[in-house]
């Protein structure tokens, strides 16, 4: 009966270890894997809706995409900052708009947890000022000065977001102009 016991001990003890590992693994964010991932589901929607290539998309590579924007750092340093979008382009060509190079000051960047941008992102979206003519929310973006998150559980944070009413977001690298502010910041 004690080696029933001991075997059984020894079981559970090694389902435990493994459960961990898998959960660890889970919680990896690897930002070029989620970018290609998306650039794959919309080449399959372009191949079910050709007429969508006849759209031109304009590279606004210096501009963040987001009416709040979060940077994640190497160093597990989250900050945030609002930016007004330009959500209204009727009657403007898409070869007509020029990118800006953009400038951020040191004052505009708050630092908040990560337990935190859940929280935040809810209260926000009851503002008025976060959602646009058609009573949707603006657009988010998520930057990282790494590839690979390790720290913290994107997967999960991008779903509890969806959930709130946020369904469009950019996942990029950190431009430029952000790099400086936060350089100054320091």
């Amino acid at each position: 009966m004690k080696f029933l016991f001991s075997i059984l001990f020894v079981l559970i003890i090694f389902s435990c270890k493994k459960d961990k590992i898998n959960s660890t693994e889970n919680r990896d964010f690897i930002v070029s894997t989620f970018n290609n991932d998306n650039e794959k589901r919309v080449q399959e929607s372009l191949l079910k809706n050709p007429e969508l290539t006849k759209i031109k998309e304009t590279d606004l590579y210096d501009y963040p995409k987001g009416a709040i924007n979060f940077i994640f750092l190497k160093d597990n340093t989250i900050y945030f900052y609002n930016e007004e979008l330009i959500s209204n382009w009727c009657g403007w060509k898409s070869n007509e708009v020029e990118p800006m190079k953009r400038t951020l000051s040191k004052d505009s960047l708050h630092k908040i947890n990560f337990n935190r941008v859940y929280s935040l992102l809810k209260s926000k979206s009851f503002e008025k000022s976060m959602k646009n003519h058609t009573n949707m929310l603006h657009h988010l973006s998520f930057s990282f000065e790494n590839d690979t998150i390790r720290n913290f559980d994107i997967y999960k944070l991008l779903q509890e977001i969806d959930s709130l009413g946020y369904h469009s977001y950019t996942v990029r690298k950190i431009a430029p102009f952000e790099t400086k502010a936060i350089d100054n910041k320091k």
